[in-house]
């Protein structure tokens, strides 16, 4: 196996997706990556990635830490050996960082995001809550050891603090004591002890051990032999709170080499995550795709872009390489992106069998070679005394030697840099010998003899790179099944030759431009013409299929919103009818029950029947109504009087209005009351029975606040009286006044056991409902 990496710029991918990694092994695993032939790997690689990048994209960046590689931490916990503060702090990191991976993957599945081809992964992952825990209970984050790590260590920081304040009392004491002796009123150290700074004439009047002097000789520094117990007291302690902190590391750092070995299996596991990530962020920075992979030579590149451009102003290419088209000869002007075309379908090719996402569409479609051969550019070795045709022939008598099936050969310029008609024929015997193998192969050039070559050869196809002859300027994409000219004279004309000078080359061209290139020039030009057809209708269906589209999912979308309407209607309609069913069967029972039914017993039940049915008009049922009756007007909610009738006609006026309604829109009312002005006469009780006519409702509309109570007190009383459990007080919106003396009258009778306002079809707030005991 041979793959030119270097001359298809393979190396600087590499660069690129390092820079993702977080760790210094995975940047070299990916720096140091070989093209793959395995297509069953190749695949599982492409899979990974591209599912990372969708985890990506969806959830943010896996919670991995830089340089978290313990790897050589894991080695010591072979050893007979215990870790230091440091190395426990840097393992501590890695835990939390293990149990954030582990919250990661819940996350995913509480948001039902899909893991794919990576849960195997996190599935493996081991859990080491209970040695974290373990590591907090001994040790805070910035690496102390904490006070109830074991009891010992309890009792000794105990015994060091009191004996830390002993020592700096006593220490204060003589710095009050000794005042006059002293230069400073301050508490030194030197040499880890703890002085005070005497002056140099009293040095004889304190008892103590001299640890420094000042440069001017005039301070003494002495430890007093009061404080020089205590001390070493203190540093007893110190001593013995050192060596019980070593018990704690030893106590952790066995806990971590009893797990060293799923921490190893994590350590791998997170490593594979860093190599898979660092993968996916690259091909979310170059907007890459899964492409297909085949082991049939065929290469369906479609929009594809070179990934070291900028994908904002780099151009699309397509190219289709495949049994039937085994050789492509791209044709077209300098700078044209002859090229880059070749470029990008090795690179494309090398990143695929490195497990790299590609810039091109998810359709296209890449085959596996063993070899990958590129003669691109101009390298002219000038130590070797090579010229730019000899180091062009070097190379690719090296390939001619380690040629074999499925290899792609990528060749620029094929023949250039010598004699034009012994490079035509190099060319064309270079070509013929390479095609005896079973490989695909892209060759660009400008000769003209090797475009009708081209035509005469089996499995043999041309491609032209675009070329804009008004503006004189390349397109740089792609147009396969054309030969392009190299345009001379149109560039020329644009560099400012002059006028003549072109004018006569052409004539000499002409001339020498026999029928057959004549022929293919028109042929060219016309399959240009329809090339560009083709693309006008292929934009045009793309467009009428993302409509279709568009289209098909809102019919969808109205028909699943139409059928979940309908489903709700009939769910609700059908809970109405059992609703009804069972309050009918109800009143059914009750009837049976009793012989007789008085007047006020039958508006009642009609009245409940009425309410069980959810005001539905369908089902009301209603007292005939004649002209000249009384009549609420559902829909407007208003009072009228019937006109005229004319079949299901019912013309009806209310107040200016003289309107037509249907039947089910009124409801017969008992007749309003005309109400006087004149003051009422004072109730007198002359002791008679009063009679027992009671009306379902009380219309209060143009009575006065001061006038309800008794209006309520007489309808109650007949009500009472009729037997009837309900009433519907009519009190109408206007400014509320009559509406809270009802309320107020409400709240202080003991005959009303409940209240609400009217519903729809009831006169709705402009109304209330009463229940009576």
């Amino acid at each position: 196996m041979r793959f030119m990496t270097k001359s298809l710029e393979l190396n600087l991918i590499l660069e690129k997706v390092a820079h993702y990694a977080k760790t210094d092994t995975v940047k070299e695993e990916i720096m140091t990556l070989e093209p793959m032939i395995d297509r069953l790997l190749i695949e599982r690689h492409l899979t990974e990635t591209y599912d990372m990048l969708l985890l990506l994209a969806k959830m943010g960046h896996l919670p991995l830490i830089e340089d978290f590689d313990i790897h050589e931490l894991i080695r010591y916990a072979n050893m007979d050996r215990f870790f230091t503060i440091q190395e426990l702090l840097t393992i501590r990191l890695f835990l939390l960082m293990e149990k954030s991976l582990i919250q990661y993957r819940k996350e995913a599945e509480k948001n039902r995001i899909s893991l794919a081809s990576l849960n195997d992964y996190f599935l493996q992952l081991h859990s080491h809550h209970s040695l974290l825990d373990y590591m907090d209970s001994k040790m805070d984050p910035d690496g102390q050891i904490l006070d109830d790590a074991t009891p010992e260590l309890l009792k000794i920081r105990r015994d060091l603090s009191k004996m830390e304040k002993t020592l700096q009392d006593k220490l204060h004491h003589l710095l009050v004591d000794l005042a006059p002796y002293l230069n400073e009123h301050v508490i030194v150290i030197r040499n880890d002890r703890f002085c005070l700074p005497v002056k140099d004439a009293y040095k004889g009047k304190i008892k103590g051990v001299v640890h420094d002097m000042s440069a001017s000789k005039q301070t003494i520094y002495i430890e007093p032999e009061a404080t020089r117990q205590l001390t070493a007291e203190l540093e007893s302690l110190r001593i013995l709170e050192e060596k019980e902190i070593q018990k704690v590391i030893a106590l952790i750092s066995e806990a971590v080499s009893m797990a060293k070995e799923s921490l190893k299996d994590n350590l791998d596991l997170f490593l594979t995550f860093d190599y898979i990530q660092a993968k996916a962020l690259y091909g979310l920075d170059i907007h890459g795709n899964k492409p297909q992979v085949n082991d049939e030579g065929t290469i369906s590149l479609i929009k594809a872009k070179h990934p070291l451009l900028d994908p904002k102003t780099a151009v699309p290419i397509h190219v289709e390489l495949n049994d039937e088209i085994r050789t492509l000869l791209i044709t077209g002007p300098n700078t044209g992106g002859k090229t880059v075309a070749l470029k990008t379908v090795g690179l494309l090719c090398l990143m695929m069998q490195c497990g790299f996402l590609i810039p091109a569409s998810e359709t296209s479609n890449l085959s596996i070679f063993y070899q990958i051969f590129a003669d691109i550019g101009d390298e002219q070795s000038i130590q070797q005394s090579l010229s730019t045709f000899s180091s062009h022939m070097t190379k690719i008598t090296q390939m001619i030697h380690q040629i074999e099936d499925k290899s792609l050969v990528l060749l620029d310029e094929l023949g250039s840099g010598t004699d034009p008609n012994e490079g035509v024929s190099l060319a064309m015997a270079i070509i013929n010998k390479l095609t005896t193998f079973n490989i695909r192969l892209m060759v660009t050039t400008h000769y003209s003899e090797l475009k009708m070559y081209a035509y005469e050869k089996p499995h043999m196809a041309t491609a032209s790179v675009a070329f804009d002859k008004e503006s004189l300027k390349p397109l740089y994409y792609l147009q396969m099944g054309t030969t392009g000219s190299s345009h001379a004279f149109l560039i020329a004309r644009r560099l400012g030759l002059q006028p003549t000078v072109i004018d006569d080359a052409l004539t000499i061209y002409q001339g020498r431009q026999t029928d057959l290139a004549k022929i293919m020039e028109k042929l060219n030009d016309e399959m240009l013409y329809l090339e560009k057809e083709k693309e006008k209708l292929s934009a045009e269906q793309e467009k009428t299929l993302d409509e279709k589209k568009h289209y098909q999912a809102t019919r969808e979308k109205l028909i699943a919103e139409q059928d979940e309407l309908l489903e709700k209607i009939r769910t609700k309609e059908e809970a109405k009818w059992l609703k009804i069913r069972e309050e009918a069967l109800e009143l059914i029972r009750e009837l049976s029950t009793k012989k007789t039914l008085s007047n006020p017993e039958i508006a009642q039940l009609k009245y409940q029947l009425n309410q069980s049915i959810d005001n539905d008009l369908s089902y009301r049922i209603n007292d005939e109504i004649l002209v000249g009756d009384d009549v609420f007007i559902t829909p407007y909610q208003q009072y009228g009087k019937v006109k005229a009738i004319k079949g299901d006609d019912y013309q009806v006026i209310f107040g200016k209005f003289d309107l037509s309604f249907r039947q089910g829109d009124l409801r017969k009312e008992q007749p309003k009351e005309i109400l006087k002005k004149t003051p009422r006469p004072k109730k007198v009780d002359t002791g008679t029975t009063p009679e027992r006519k009671a009306s379902l409702e009380l219309d209060l509309r143009g009575y006065r606040f001061e006038e309800v109570r008794e209006a309520l007190d007489q309808a109650i009383d007949r009500a009472l009286l009729a037997g009837l459990s309900s009433m519907r007080i009519i009190h109408g919106f206007g400014s509320g006044a009559v509406r809270k003396a009802v309320y107020d009258y409400i709240k202080t009778s003991s005959y009303i056991t409940s209240h609400r306002y009217g519903g729809e079809g009831e006169g709705l707030n402009g109304v209330t409902i009463i229940t009576l005991k």
